[in-house]
């Protein structure tokens, strides 16, 4: 083949790039523990915002998130 000839464009299928097609949840990384830090608090609460949305705790789970926030509070956030 030379140069000038270009090599015909297939498309790949999405299993063959290995996206899924099914219902399955991203993994996610469980939020790190927070410390106080106050320069960190923003961030954190991010984290905790989209790990209980991809768990599906938007609506109607206030004490399980309350219960799981309170079990990643270390030193001084935890006094």
């Amino acid at each position: 083949m030379t140069s000038k000839q270009k090599e015909p464009e297939t498309t790949r299928t999405e299993e063959e790039v290995g996206l899924s097609t099914g219902t399955r949840k991203p993994k996610i990384r469980e939020p790190s523990t927070f410390d106080g830090d106050r320069d960190n608090l923003r961030g954190w609460l991010a984290q905790l915002s989209v790990y209980f949305e991809i768990l599906g705790w938007e609506d109607n789970h206030d004490r399980d998130k309350i219960k799981y926030t309170t079990c990643l509070l270390r030193g001084d956030a935890m006094k």
